[in-house]
């Protein structure tokens, strides 16, 4: 996942909403997200190659979301994990084998991250949401996320040094206005559909590329799928889901 947009306390309807966009090679395996045998309880896409999972959620004792984005390296295509290292997608899928957020963070950090490639991690539960990143030689760090919109990519939570964010967060800005003004659930996909389906290029001027843009196309890589996933006052869970790139697939119902 390469695009993920949180939006928090915005609306009383929906105080907890995300919008992302997973890229990814086209030949790297994977199931849409769905409910899964394990961990049980857990709504999540499957990544057939390694078994780990980009985007996912429970709602046990409260809604528990997270979402996995690599961070950013110098060259592309970017290098395949050392023997020594672990899949990124598992330390998500095993966070939401948590029944909660303070579980899921637990879990996270008594591991050691450094087994890993660098990587932003996304938690969220109902009072609190944070990204967990291991790109840092002095160690992990918790971003802790506030009220509003934040907008995550490859680098450091609304990052201004990120191209995509100088398109990006003016158009979700547009989407964070209608949910504080009370859109409703079909508003809201409409409205995310037409962002994360975007082609313009990027609003910064140093970066004209495929990879400025929300909608990436390219020959080997590109927006796999989107989702976006809507938590109600009352903490249940709404997911709509593209199983394919949001310019021509349309945001679902799950």
């Amino acid at each position: 996942m390469c695009t993920l947009a949180v939006f928090r306390g915005l609306s009383a309807r929906y105080p907890l909403v995300v919008a992302a966009n997973r890229d990814e090679f086209y030949g790297r395996p994977t199931l849409p997200p769905a409910p899964l045998r394990e961990p049980p309880g857990v709504t999540a896409g499957l990544d057939l190659e390694a078994n780990g999972t980009w985007f996912g959620f429970r709602n046990s004792s409260g809604p528990l979301v997270a979402g996995l984005l690599n961070r950013r390296q110098e060259n592309f295509p970017p290098q395949p994990r050392s023997a020594g290292q672990r899949s990124r997608g598992l330390l998500c899928l095993e966070a939401l084998a948590h029944d909660d957020f303070r579980g899921a963070l637990a879990s996270v950090e008594g591991q050691d991250l450094g087994r890993y490639q660098s990587f932003n991690l996304f938690l969220a539960g109902p009072e609190r949401a944070v990204v967990i990143d291991n790109a840092s030689a002095s160690g992990p760090r918790l971003t802790e996320l506030g009220a509003g919109l934040s907008v995550l990519t490859g680098l450091d939570v609304n990052d201004p040094r990120c191209p995509r964010l100088a398109s990006a967060v003016p158009r979700f800005e547009e989407v964070a206005e209608l949910l504080a003004g009370g859109a409703d659930a079909e508003e809201l996909r409409c409205a995310t559909t037409t962002v994360l389906a975007d082609h313009g290029a990027s609003a910064d001027p140093d970066e004209a590329g495929p990879f400025g843009r929300l909608c990436v196309h390219t020959e080997e890589f590109g927006t796999r799928s989107a989702s976006l996933l809507l938590v109600d006052a009352g903490g249940r869970t709404e997911l709509f889901h593209a199983d394919g790139p949001p310019c021509r697939t349309p945001l679902a119902p799950l």
